[in-house]
């Protein structure tokens, strides 16, 4: 029986990518500017609203790279099991019951509700998914002819059942917030609804120098880094960190797809289409396929057979 090896283009089995929060294009713009030489790509995550009146220059900024939907108005949605006590007072940040939530001015159904990180802008859960379904509509509407498959929660994953279920029905994928650094051996998430990037600002260096470092073990392994651009400028010698992860691990074509979340995802589910029927290779896919046989190089082009008697 001969030998079936599934790699990366370029023949790599090590994927690396972004995944970047907000769509701030100021810090954006420096983070690509260190990035983009370096030949690393990634996923930007963005609110419809903040690009109103903007979206010409945001299609020309961010056309190059995929775009997920982070929720219109980037809200939070009320907690299952949780009950939540509405003021009538104006809210005043000084002498606001931290207990209870309070209307937003001039904002219909957006209330203040305290966090641990100070008051945020929540909204009920029919509320939220209208949010999330006016998101994915709009980015696709801005960024004609793409479909907005994936969603990135807003301040993390959020415990609330029907905006989930939501999700589900209506994106590929949904991100939540934090560093699973080496989990599995850095393989691509599993659970496409509960993944997360590998680093961010904090361990950059030393989570990529252990993925550099990771053997070949025969499968697709998968390294993104998170999670805004503005914490590099937030951190003190933050882009001096960047510059250094570009320089080290930019520029490597051998050694690294450089790519995005959703080529990602949609490689790993075209590998999952392959077939394979009386030593015949079928792509059902419509992205190519690169694999071995028996350590020959081979390109299985969408629609493509292979015979390997």
């Amino acid at each position: 029986m001969r030998k079936i090896e599934i790699f990366y283009p370029s023949f790599t089995r090590k994927a690396l990518t972004f995944t970047i929060d907000d769509g701030n294009m100021t810090y954006d713009k420096k983070l690509l500017e260190i990035l983009a030489p370096a030949g690393i790509r990634g996923t930007f995550n963005l609110c419809s609203h903040i690009h109103e009146g903007r979206e010409a220059e945001a299609v020309a900024f961010y056309s190059d790279y995929d775009v997920a939907n982070h929720c219109k108005y980037h809200p939070l949605v009320n907690f299952d099991g949780v009950e939540y006590v509405i003021s009538d007072d104006a809210f005043d940040e000084a002498t606001a019951d931290k207990t209870k939530i309070y209307r937003v001015d001039g904002r219909e159904g957006f209330y203040w509700l305290m966090r641990p990180n100070g008051w945020r802008q929540m909204i009920f859960e029919d509320d939220f998914i209208s949010c999330v379904r006016d998101g994915q509509e709009e980015l696709e509407a801005i960024f004609k002819g793409r479909r907005v498959k994936d969603f990135v929660w807003p301040y993390g994953e959020q415990n609330n059942a029907a905006v989930r279920d939501f999700i589900k029905r209506t994106h590929r994928s949904s991100r939540k917030t934090g560093c699973t650094k080496d989990k599995d051996g850095f393989a691509i998430p599993k659970d496409k609804y509960a993944w997360s990037y590998n680093a961010d600002d904090s361990n950059l260096l030393d989570v990529m120098a252990q993925y550099d470092a990771y053997p070949d073990d025969g499968g697709l392994k998968f390294f993104a880094f998170g999670v805004h651009s503005i914490d590099f400028e937030r951190r003190e010698g933050g882009w001096d960190m960047l510059k250094t992860f570009a320089a080290e691990y930019g520029n490597r074509p051998d050694t690294y797809w450089y790519t995005t979340v959703g080529e990602v995802f949609d490689y790993e589910e075209a590998v999952g289409m392959l077939e394979s029927d009386n030593d015949l290779l079928t792509n059902h896919a419509d992205v190519s396929l690169y694999l071995t046989v028996d350590g020959e190089r081979t390109v299985l082009e969408p629609g493509a057979q292979l015979h390997l008697n």
